[in-house]
């Protein structure tokens, strides 16, 4: 697994995993106190098939984590300013309908922040045994169905797609979401 930084002391990990309905509906009941338990690591779940990359999910807790420290957040907690973040949106409610989990959701996504590798490592250990599942590493979306679905979610045209200078597709969508997060920190 490779780690991302998102500050000069901080690191992101990336999972992903399909949980069984009923430990969905078990994490959804007792998101907070998951959210404890994990502490001092932070954790959040978003729908997998909803973001591009690990690349994409690293970034936007970067810019959540900076309107956090700024005091220019949305949310009035970290793990949901980074729902904000990734969604590339403002409002809370748009954010959680556009990434949040729900119980139809397929592929749970999860990050974790933490200071260090021992950290990230014993926050996912943590959820595997809460979750009654394993967590492996993201894996990009880099299907053109999917590709194609998410420029639509994220309501960027085709034509800008064919405008950014990218070996593909993929990257040329990573690359304008990535923008549109980081821009999120101006734009308020």
């Amino acid at each position: 697994m490779s780690y991302f930084l998102a500050t000069s002391d901080l690191l992101v990990g990336v999972y992903e995993t399909r949980i069984k309905e009923q430990n969905l509906r078990k994490l959804l009941e007792k998101l907070n106190e998951v959210y404890e338990t994990l502490r001092p690591s932070i954790c959040q779940f978003f729908n997998a098939d909803r973001v591009i990359s690990a690349l994409y999910v690293a970034a936007a807790v970067t810019v959540a984590i900076i309107a956090w420290e700024s005091k220019m957040n949305v949310a009035k907690r970290v793990e949901i300013e980074f729902l904000v973040k990734l969604s590339a949106q403002d409002q809370i409610s748009k954010a959680i309908e556009l990434v949040g989990i729900s119980y139809e959701t397929e592929r749970v996504g999860v990050c974790i922040v933490s200071k260090s590798v021992e950290g990230i490592e014993g926050a996912k250990s943590r959820l595997e045994i809460l979750l009654d599942c394993k967590l492996t590493p993201f894996v990009d979306n880099q299907d053109t169905h999917i590709l194609s679905k998410l420029s639509k979610i994220y309501e960027i045209p085709e034509q800008t797609l064919k405008l950014i200078q990218a070996d593909n597709m993929f990257k040329a969508l990573e690359l304008l979401l990535i923008e549109k997060v980081a821009i999120s920190l101006i734009s308020r």
